[in-house]
C-alpha cells in the first residue's frame, strides 16, 4: 500500500480555511450618547426655584432602556425609559452653593454613557410677618410665612402677636391673649402657646437660645406698668431708673420692655422708664439692671432696636422742648440721631436696622397742627422714604434689609401688609382691622 502525503502548504490551508469558518467576528456593541440640553452648564438658580433637566439620548446599534438623572450623584428622579426624557427636580431640592447633575442613558444591552454639568443655588429667604386680623368678632393672632396666614389662636378672645423670631426649624412669637377681661402675656413656640403669668401683661419682643426662651414685656399691677422680663416662663423684675440716670433696686414701676436679644452671654432689653422725678427716658437694662441713654431731658421712649457688631441701635422717640410734639429719632449706642424736628408734625420711629454702613429706621409721621393722617415711611441714613400718601391712616412697624432689598411691615387703614423696596404686598384684604408689627427674613 502505497502511503500519500499531503504537501505542508495545502495542509496549512486548509486549516487556516477551517479556523476562519469557526471564528467569524463578534460583532461589538455601540455605547449610547447622552447629553444635557436644559440647563446649560453653570446655570443659577434660587433654593426656591424648580429644575427642569432635558436629556438627548440615542443608540447608533439599538435602542435606549433608560435614562436616570441625579443630583450631586444622588437619584433626584424616576427614570425614564422613553423619550422625551424630560425631568424635574422638584423646588426645594437645591441648598445654597455649587451642585452637579448627572444623566445616565442606558442601552438595551446594558451600556452605558453619562454626561455631568455644574450649577448654582442662591439662598431665597422666607418672609415672616406678625400681627392679628380681626375675624368680625375680636383680633386673631397670627403670623405669615411667605404670605400664607398661620393662626395662634382660635379667635374666641381678643389677641395679637408683637414679635417673631425664628431659629432653626423653629417659629417663637410673642404677645397676648384675653383670659375673661384679663390680657395675658403669652408666647407660642411653633403654635403651641405658653401664658406667662396670670397678672395683666403683654409680651412685647421674643428671643431664643439653645434650648432657653427670653421675653420682654410689661405687667399691670396697681394702675402701673412695671418692666419686666420672662426666661423659660418665670417671671423677673426690671429695675427702676433714678433721677440720674442710673439704676435703683426698686421695681420699675411705669416702664416697658420693648426689645430683647442677647449679647456675649448677657441679657440686653430696650425700652423705657419714668424716673423719680416722672420724665421718661430711654432705658438699656442688661440683665435686669438699666441704664438711661444719653439725653435725657425731654420725654424719650425706645420702641425696637437691633444689635450689628458690637453697636447697640434703639429707635424711638423723643419730645420737642418746644411744642411738646414727638419727634422721631434713633439711638446708636448712647447717643441719639433725630429723624424729625417735632415743629409741626408727630414722628416715631418704631424698629430699626442696620445693613453695612447703611441705618434703616421705620415708622411714621403725620401733621398735627392740620389733622393729618399718619404716612407710613422709612428712613435711610436720615433720608425719609415713603411707603403712603396720606390719603389713608398708615405706619411702619418694622423693617429688615436682605441683599439690599428692604422690606417693612406694617399697615395702611384696615390692610396688614409689608413693602419690599416700597411696593406693597397686602397680607389681608382690607374688610376687617389687621395689623402687622413684625417683619424677618431666614
Amino acid at each position: 500500500m502505497k502511503t500519500r502525503f499531503i504537501p505542508i502548504a495545502i495542509l496549512l490551508g486548509i486549516l487556516f480555511t477551517c479556523c476562519k469558518k469557526n471564528n467569524a467576528p463578534v460583532a461589538v456593541n455601540q455605547p449610547p450618547a447622552c447629553s444635557i440640553t436644559t440647563p446649560v452648564n453653570n446655570a443659577t438658580f434660587t433654593t426656591a426655584d424648580s429644575v427642569v433637566v432635558t436629556v438627548t439620548a440615542s443608540d447608533p446599534d439599538g435602542s435606549i432602556a433608560k435614562v436616570e438623572v441625579f443630583l450631586d450623584n444622588v437619584t433626584a428622579t424616576s427614570p425614564k425609559t422613553a423619550p422625551p426624557f424630560k425631568f424635574t427636580i422638584p423646588a426645594g431640592a437645591l441648598t445654597a452653593g455649587n451642585h452637579t447633575i448627572k444623566a445616565v442613558a442606558t442601552d438595551d444591552k446594558s451600556a452605558t454613557a453619562d454626561v455631568t454639568i455644574n450649577i448654582a443655588a442662591d439662598y431665597i429667604p422666607a418672609i415672616y410677618v406678625a400681627g392679628y386680623e380681626n375675624n368680625g368678632a375680636t383680633s386673631v393672632a397670627k403670623y405669615w410665612k411667605n404670605g400664607t396666614p398661620v393662626s395662634l389662636t382660635d379667635g374666641t378672645m381678643a389677641a395679637a402677636v408683637y414679635s417673631i423670631f425664628v431659629s432653626g426649624n423653629d417659629i417663637y412669637t410673642a404677645g397676648y391673649e384675653n383670659s375673661g377681661n384679663t390680657t395675658l402675656a403669652k408666647y407660642w413656640k411653633n403654635g403651641t402657646g405658653v401664658t406667662l403669668g396670670t397678672e395683666a401683661s403683654e409680651a412685647k419682643s421674643i428671643f431664643a437660645s439653645g434650648s432657653d426662651v427670653y421675653v420682654c414685656g410689661h405687667e399691670l399691677k396697681n394702675g402701673f406698668d412695671y418692666g419686666r422680663y420672662w426666661k423659660n416662663g418665670v417671671a423677673y423684675k426690671l429695675n427702676g431708673i433714678s433721677n440720674d440716670g442710673g439704676p435703683t433696686a426698686y421695681d420699675s414701676a411705669g416702664a416697658i420692655g420693648n426689645s430683647i436679644f442677647l449679647k456675649d452671654g448677657n441679657m440686653y432689653i430696650l425700652g423705657w422708664c419714668p424716673t423719680w422725678n416722672g420724665r421718661r427716658v430711654p432705658v438699656r437694662w442688661i440683665n435686669g439692671e438699666g441704664h438711661a441713654l444719653n439725653d435725657n431731658i425731654r420725654h424719650s421712649y425706645i420702641n425696637g432696636s437691633c444689635l450689628n457688631g458690637n453697636d447697640i441701635y434703639a429707635a424711638g422717640n423723643q419730645e420737642n422742648a418746644t411744642t411738646g410734639l414727638p419727634m422721631a429719632c434713633y439711638w446708636k449706642n448712647d447717643d441719639p440721631t433725630l429723624l424729625t424736628d417735632g415743629a409741626t408734625t408727630v414722628g416715631v420711629a418704631n424698629s430699626v436696622f442696620v445693613s453695612g454702613n447703611d441705618v434703616y429706621v421705620a415708622g411714621y409721621e403725620y401733621d398735627y397742627y392740620n389733622g393729618g393722617k399718619s404716612i407710613a415711611k422709612y428712613w435711610k441714613n436720615g433720608t425719609p422714604v415713603l411707603l403712603s400718601d396720606g390719603t389713608r391712616p398708615a405706619s411702619a412697624n418694622s423693617i429688615f434689609v436682605w441683599n439690599n432689598d428692604v422690606y417693612v411691615a406694617g399697615y395702611e387703614d384696615n390692610t396688614a401688609k409689608y413693602w419690599k423696596n416700597g411696593v406693597s404686598v397686602d397680607l389681608t384684604d382690607g374688610t376687617r382691622p389687621a395689623v402687622a408689627y413684625s417683619i424677618l427674613l431666614k
